[in-house]
């Protein structure tokens, strides 16, 4: 029987799925050939299936990547990058090995490299969008679970899936959509009391992959792996434990296998993606992924202040909260330890997106505890978002960002509307940032922001909580 929270769900993947498509018609188009990371995830996924290797030096020398490339000179009608390198260099890791290897993760190369042989790039978006489509789903069950009405759990799933950051990385060529899929089912599952055996294999298979993609998830999985195995200790069902963590294990060895293969050590090189920050750096980094002119998520989606200011009632409300948000922390750590922890050339965000489909579990928890005043203010932050994103659909290469402390979608908008909006943003990036003072003001009135209204969203609870209290000692 198809029940409410069927019907609403199917409505997610519907709109979700008509947007996605949409999209990828759009980026194809507008985003040729490609650029950034992209192009080096699918010549390793050509080496894998055409030469059975990981090593890529006969692939860059026969020039394969001239079949994702445009005739010389650019055809007639040209829509894409006006300009680009004609001989694509290679990111090869820091390694002793001969040849070129590859500093990226494999797992994303694993992923696409049949689609990618079968149907060209379109193929290789088809899954990434499949995946995007998922996280919506999972991103419904988190909101439902966190206690939103279907109703609200359908709103917030589609608002955030076809907004910045999610919507634009479902149609790109980027490790972080699959790994927001595999993080939000392993920490829902993890934090409902009863697994089924393919559900604990399925989170076993999700956290053993994670690493693959980027194993700047590591840390995150080690804590995963620990909640997973206090579960299952306190149940004692061997049979789920051996079905979760044989996939775990033979991933972990395998990963650290392959790291003594390539780099001699059972980690990866640092050098592999330019060092770290020091401490301040690593603070600039922190406020700086929020906040950045160019790449800070809450800049591009202001939503997310809202889903900031209501964690600590989530947490205090939720196992599922505190699951997500014990995951979260060492991989915001980790990022903002990198010393370019915008990710370059690609939409705002990017390395936030793996974990931003937690946010619809927090803004399901604000807009139930919340006034109808409330409950405008989370519309108006939707809203801001999608006309964000939308300036960026219009051209799809308003995305992307050269650092030079201008954002280009604010930029354009500017040019609609006769505004300054751009002028005001702030840079953190360290190639052209703003003052310090600025990018300490801008920091100081965020958690200003953040604290007063969590105090909004939190005092509802405290009074209702008051008047059970007193209703129970009165009944004593």
């Amino acid at each position: 029987m198809i029940t409410i929270r069927d019907r609403y769900l199917f409505s997610v993947v519907g709109i979700v799925a008509i947007v996605y498509a949409f999209l990828a018609v759009q980026f194809l188009d507008r985003l040729k050939p490609l650029t950034g990371d992209e192009p080096f995830y699918v010549m390793t996924a050509i080496s894998i299936v055409r030469d059975g290797d990981l090593d890529e030096a006969n692939n860059y020398a026969d020039r394969d990547y001239e079949e994702f490339y445009p005739s010389d000179p650019l055809p007639r009608g040209w829509n894409g990058w006006p300009s680009f390198p004609r001989t694509l260099p290679p990111h090869p890791a820091t390694t002793d090995l001969g040849g070129i290897h590859t500093k990226h993760g494999l797992g994303l190369s694993a992923l696409i490299a049949i689609p990618y042989e079968l149907g060209g790039r379109a193929s290789a978006v088809a899954v990434i969008a499949i995946m995007g489509g998922l996280v919506a789903v999972n991103m419904f069950l988190l909101a439902v679970t966190s206690g939103a009405t279907p109703q609200g759990a359908a709103v917030i799933a589609v608002m955030l899936a076809v907004s910045m950051p999610i919507a634009p990385y479902s149609v790109l060529l980027f490790p972080e959509v699959p790994a927001a899929l595999l993080l939000i089912y392993a920490i829902r599952r993890l934090s409902e009391p009863a697994n089924t055996r393919m559900q604990w294999w399925l989170i076993g298979t999700a956290l053993g992959f994670l690493p693959w993609l980027h194993q700047r998830f590591v840390p995150t999985t080690v804590v995963l792996v620990v909640i997973a195995l206090v579960r299952l200790w306190n149940a004692r069902n061997t049979v789920n434990a051996v079905v979760s963590l044989i996939p775990i294990a033979a991933s972990g060895f395998g990963l650290i296998g392959y790291n003594l293969w390539l780099y001699r050590s059972p980690i990866q090189d640092s050098a592999d993606h330019a060092g770290f920050n020091g401490i301040s750096g690593t603070i600039n980094a922190v406020f700086g992924l929020l906040l950045d002119a160019q790449w800070g998520l809450i800049i591009v989606a202001p939503i997310y202040v809202i889903a900031l200011a209501a964690v600590p009632l989530w947490i205090r409300e939720s196992t599922l909260a505190r699951v997500a948000a014990v995951a979260s922390l060492p991989y915001i750590l980790v990022v903002a330890s990198y010393r370019v922890w915008w990710g370059e050339w690609g939409p705002a965000a990017r390395y936030l997106v793996p974990i931003v489909p937690l946010a619809a579990g927090a803004i399901a928890v604000a807009y139930s505890h919340v006034n109808v005043g409330g409950r405008v203010v989370i519309g108006v932050g939707f809203v801001i978002g999608m006309a964000v994103t939308f300036v960026g659909v219009k051209d799809p290469q308003g995305f992307y960002h050269h650092p030079n402390g201008v954002n280009n979608l604010y930029s354009t908008a500017d040019s609609w509307f006769g505004t300054e909006l751009a002028e005001m943003l702030v840079a953190f990036q360290p190639l052209s940032p703003s003052p310090m003072g600025e990018r300490v003001g801008i920091s100081l009135l965020l958690v200003a922001v953040v604290s007063i209204t969590t105090v909004v969203i939190v005092r509802p609870s405290v009074r209702v909580f008051r008047r059970h209290h007193s209703a129970g000692r009165a009944v004593d």
